[in-house]
Order: C-alpha cells, then structure tokens, then sequence
C-alpha cells in the first residue's frame, strides 16, 4: 500500500470515527476543515452513515464557503451552524501596503506552525482579509499575527458581511466530442496526448473527483480542475460548426 492510499484509508478512518463518538458520546462532532475534494469524495459515505440515524451539515463559517467541516449531529439535535467550533478574524492592513494575497496570509499563518487543516476560507478584500479557522488556534490569530506580506495589521475577532464576485477568464473553442481529454488539451493549452498523460497521472478532477477515465464524457456546468493549471467550469455547449465540431465555452476561475 503505498502512502497516499494509506492517508486516503486514514482520511476515511476519521470520518467514520465521528460517527462512531457522536453515537457512544450523545454529542455533535465534528471534522477538520475539509477542502472541495475530500467532501465531494466522503458526501456518499456521509450520506450512508447518516441512515444509521444522525443529522449532518457542513458549514465553513459563512454561506458557500468552500472549505468546510463536516457536523454530525444525534438525530435528536437539530444542526446549527453556531455549534462549530469555527472562529472568524478580520486582519486589516495598514496605512501603506502592497498587493496582499491569499498565500501571503497562508504563509504568515503557516509560519506560525499552524496546519493547514485548522484553517478554512481565506478571503482577501480591499484592506482587509477575513480568516476562518477552528477555535483552538484562535490564541495564536488574537496574540501572534502582526504582519503579513511584511505589512503591518491589526487583528479583529469577526467580520462584517461580505460577498465576493467570482472573477473569471472565458476561454472559447470547439471539441471533437466531450471527452475530459479533448477539454483538458483546450484549458490547459496542451496536444490531446500531453493532456491524456496529465489525467492518467491523477493530476485531473471532474465535481473535485479524481478521473483517471479519459474518455470521460463532461456535460455543461461540470466543474474540471486541472493541477498546476487551474479550475474550469465548462459554462456552455453550442452547437456543431460546419466541420462537425462542437463549440464550447469555459470559464477558467481567477
């Protein structure tokens, strides 16, 4: 068994560990912060463990976070998103900064020996960036974070209501079929064959799943993520050209 599969098999072992201290505790628990890929893979083990008679949730600290924790609840206790034990922070910047990013707030909380699972959504705003984390880290974001990007900031427990409007890159085309192989060669700018050699290595997600398949068959509004290249969503299929082939339009997130 090689590693990765032992930190999937880990991975899985946990999950179902919380169903099995909710039952034997009478009590809500609850997961580390799980990114987009580890829900999309345990939401049908989630799903089926729940029949045995628990409530579940995952909630990441605001609506439509995307890094989030999986709650599991008695099914005497209605889930309620105040239950997790997630604390928010506001760093505001100060007067003189620089363009400030979401890794340069990583970096600083890394560089705090923080791991990366305690630590959910980092949203980055104008002066300002909000930080989801879990309450028993909050110690260090209230005490030890006075810089980040080498800019000076004043930590705020809360933040006020955001919303963040995705931005994206339109890249338009036309493909022979569906194939995830053919979308991957137009997102990624590669020949069919390097694209193919990309999604056999496991460097592919199709819905934050790993496809290995390449003659995988996407459909419209299927989310496609690519390693190293960046995340699509295939956000319209047109009709056939004159040379038989399919027009298509992906929306690549920036």
């Amino acid at each position: 068994m090689d590693k990765q599969q032992k930190e999937r098999e880990y991975f899985v072992s946990g999950i179902r560990n919380l169903f099995a201290l909710c039952e034997k505790q009478g009590s809500p628990r609850f997961s580390a912060f799980l990114t987009e890929e580890q829900r999309a893979e345990i939401e049908p083990l989630v799903k089926k463990l729940a029949a045995g008679g628990f409530l579940t949730l995952f909630y990441g600290g605001y609506p439509d976070a995307r890094r989030t924790m999986l709650g599991v609840f008695p099914d005497y206790i209605t889930p309620d998103p105040a239950d997790f034990p997630i604390v928010a922070y506001t760093a505001r910047f100060g007067g003189n900064f620089r363009d400030i990013g979401h890794r340069d707030v990583l970096g600083t909380l890394m560089g705090q020996q923080i791991r990366r699972e305690t630590i959910g959504d980092i949203v980055v705003l104008p002066g300002k960036a909000v930080l989801f984390a879990e309450e028993r880290v909050e110690r260090v974001l209230a005490t030890q974070i006075d810089r980040i990007g080498g800019t000076g900031v004043t930590m705020e427990k809360g933040f006020e209501p955001f919303s963040v409007e995705q931005q994206y890159a339109e890249i338009k085309g036309t493909l022979s079929s569906l194939r995830l192989d053919a979308a991957v060669a137009l997102c990624a700018g590669l020949s069919r064959e390097k694209a193919a050699a990309l999604i056999t290595a496991g460097l592919c997600s199709v819905g934050h799943l790993e496809e290995k398949d390449q003659s995988r068959r996407l459909s419209q509004g299927d989310i496609l993520v690519i390693r190293g290249k960046g995340k699509f969503r295939l956000d319209e299929v047109g009709g056939l050209t004159r040379k038989g082939r399919i027009s298509v339009v992906f929306l690549k997130y920036l």
